[in-house]
């Protein structure tokens, strides 16, 4: 476990070693989430290559679940 100070401006600096595991840029977006008594940050880039992981993943569980059905409409007269 590491510590970090929060300065006046109420900055954080994240350690480097952390920065290198996650491969963070200056400028790079994080999301901020509090969990009762602790924060977490995550990198943006990671969240959305899972979100896309993931419905890709439904998509392709999902195709050809229609496939079969009767597709015509029948109109009353």
């Amino acid at each position: 476990m590491q510590t970090v100070t929060i300065f006046p401006e109420y900055q954080v600096v994240i350690p480097r070693e952390m920065i290198d595991r996650l491969a963070l840029q200056p400028g790079q977006k994080l999301k901020i989430e509090q969990f009762e008594n602790r924060i977490e940050l995550s990198p943006l880039d990671s969240l959305r290559n899972k979100q896309d992981e993931d419905i890709d993943r439904i998509m392709q569980e999902a195709q050809g679940f229609l496939k079969g059905i009767d597709t015509t409409i029948k109109l009353e007269r």
